[in-house]
């Protein structure tokens, strides 16, 4: 019955796609538009295809919808709704402003949600990439197959001729033979050149070159494009004091360095928790918690993960929303019953940062993860201010003046 009004609902975010694609007068009317979708990794990959489209087109030329921002040429917008891909009207109002500032190369992210919900009915895509699928969303689409499946509805927004990028999806090509279809694999992206760190952006940045190559950008623009992107914003960002921003050189004081980073599923999260233990000299602390009103079955695997490879739990609030916090944290800790880590739970978010950075030595890494470079907290039905990012900074600065 569920899924039933799931599908009523979808026909009535059709109708509204429909409806404000026209009203804003088909902003996406002769533009080269670009999606990518997948579990983890979209906000890279796109920040760098948008890198690589400046090169080729000029930034004036380019727009950009992604979790952490959104980009109309050389002006960038925090995206502070807490959704990757926004309502129909939005999304419209957004291409149409960028119509307006000459913008002609766009890079959507888009998620498993508003393909199944059509949210960007109309839209025709040059092409796409589809990263990767792993468990995720499973309130929503309550399988695997059912997930995949809404992941698959991309190759209808893209145009004959088009190109898809995909890491071993098992695409129907009967169904698509006007598609040209270029897999790869981990293995395809192991000599992949980047400043970013992990081998899984070697993946985002061999995705992001692949889709560019098939779109015809020269291959100087396309490496110099991939070399400009040097960090994305909350996605394995290393937090420098600002104290000590005359000295690249850190941990500053023998503090130790600070990681944030949005992984928020388990496979996400053991990539994570893997590089960074694999570059550690010390100990690796974990800051970790889960979102309210999402997938509940998830949470004991993000806490295995986490006591996998990290050295102490610290599960802290994240974003609860309505749900029961004693919840979260319940279904959290099913996953610490078996091990033999240290852990704690701290609900605080900034008493659980400061507690693990009190703790860890010049050697040590603190991983805070699940919020990357958001701007608010989601409690109850309110969204109070939040930055890790800012926090780690403050609670860094107090811990070396007590220091000194």
């Amino acid at each position: 019955m569920i899924r039933f009004w799931q599908k009523l609902k979808n026909l009535y975010h059709l109708a509204q796609a429909w409806y404000w694609r026209l009203y804003f007068g088909q902003p996406d009317r002769g533009m080269k538009i670009y999606g990518v979708t997948g579990t983890n990794g979209k906000t890279t990959t796109c920040y760098l295809l948008t890198s690589i489209l400046g090169k080729e087109y000029g930034v004036k030329k380019t727009g950009m919808l992604t979790t952490v921002a959104f980009r109309i040429g050389e002006k960038e917008i925090s995206n502070e709704t807490k959704m990757t891909t926004l309502p129909s009207r939005l999304v419209f109002d957004y291409l149409g402003k960028m119509r307006t500032a000459g913008v002609n190369q766009v890079v959507l992210e888009m998620t498993s949600h508003a393909l199944d919900q059509n949210r960007l009915f109309g839209i025709k895509l040059d092409g796409a990439a589809i990263l990767n699928i792993a468990c995720e969303h499973l309130d929503y689409h309550r399988t695997m197959t059912e997930y995949a499946a809404a992941k698959l509805k991309i190759l209808n927004y893209v145009r004959d001729g088009g190109t898809i990028v995909h890491r071993q999806f098992p695409i129907p090509n009967s169904q698509f033979p006007n598609l040209e279809l270029i897999q790869f694999s981990a293995k395809d992206a192991a000599d992949v050149v980047t400043s970013l760190l992990g081998e899984v952006n070697k993946e985002n940045v061999l995705a992001a070159s692949l889709l560019a190559r098939a779109a015809g950008v020269k291959e100087e623009n396309i490496a110099s494009g991939v070399a400009a992107v040097k960090l994305v914003p909350g996605r394995m960002e290393w937090v420098k004091p600002k104290f000590s921003m005359t000295n690249d050189q850190f941990p500053i004081s023998g503090l130790p360095r600070v990681l944030i980073d949005y992984a928020v599923t388990p496979d996400a999260l053991e990539r994570l928790y893997k590089e960074v233990k694999r570059q550690t000299k010390g100990k690796v602390f974990a800051v970790l918690g889960a979102c309210g009103l999402r997938d509940r079955g998830k949470r004991p695997d993000m806490a295995r993960a986490a006591a996998r490879f990290t050295d102490e739990v610290v599960l802290t609030r994240e974003d609860p929303w309505t749900e029961d916090e004693e919840q979260i944290f319940t279904d959290l800790e099913k996953g610490l019953e078996k091990t033999d880590k240290k852990w704690r739970r701290i609900v605080d978010r900034r008493e659980a940062i400061r507690y693990c950075l009190e703790r860890a030595g010049k050697d040590d890494v603190v991983v805070v993860t699940g919020k990357g470079a958001e701007q608010g907290m989601a409690i109850g039905k309110k969204i109070v201010l939040w930055s890790d990012r800012e926090v780690i900074l403050e609670e860094m600065e107090d811990l070396a003046e007590r220091k000194t």
